[in-house]
């Protein structure tokens, strides 16, 4: 059986050295696209996105990020995932909201031969203040949203091997009923 899902989801990991080499704008339009057809809790759709481009920016916003933002260096686009967390009817799930639309993106970014990578916003202090109080304030995001996440995207700079099935604990699914493996 093809499973072209399982295909690109193996070979999906995560990358933290790019190349050089500029992303065609279109496929940034196509990887947003993908991004924007995520499910969300209730359909309220609360997740949005700011695509960052300028590398001089891009470095302001890894600096926003007291450990591990400089990971963004060097990528050729930074997304950063939001969500429209001042609407109630999305304050409970908007951590899932977001990660489902975060997680399609680095499938797309992989469907495209592009290396990317999630970087932790939620929760992580910068220089001053929180690191999602200092990237809305550095790209001028209103308040009433939260920044969940980074999403880097850049030309490979590292080839890590796929996934095989061997690579596989299938011991952790389970059917039915919880069961502990031998």
């Amino acid at each position: 059986m093809k499973n072209e899902l399982y295909e690109l989801t193996r070979k999906r990991r995560s990358v933290r050295r790019y190349g050089a080499k500029r992303i065609d704008d279109d496929v940034i339009h196509e990887i947003m696209k993908v991004a924007l057809t995520a499910p969300s809790s209730f359909g309220h759709d609360p997740v949005e996105f700011v695509v960052v481009r300028d590398r001089d920016m891009i470095r302001r916003i890894g600096a926003c990020k007291q450990m591990g933002g400089s990971q963004i260096n060097g990528a050729d686009t930074v997304i950063v995932v939001m969500v429209k967390t001042a609407d109630k009817r999305t304050s409970e799930f908007w951590i899932e909201d977001g990660a489902i639309a975060s997680s399609y993106i680095l499938l797309a970014a992989e469907q495209y031969g592009l290396g990317a990578c999630w970087v932790q916003i939620r929760n992580r202090m910068g220089l001053k203040k929180t690191s999602d109080e200092e990237i809305r304030e550095l790209l001028c995001v209103p308040d009433g949203f939260t920044v969940l996440n980074l999403v880097a995207i850049g030309e490979k700079g590292e080839n890590k091997r796929a996934y095989t099935d061997k690579d596989l604990d299938t011991k952790k699914i389970h059917y039915n009923l919880f069961r502990v493996a031998d």
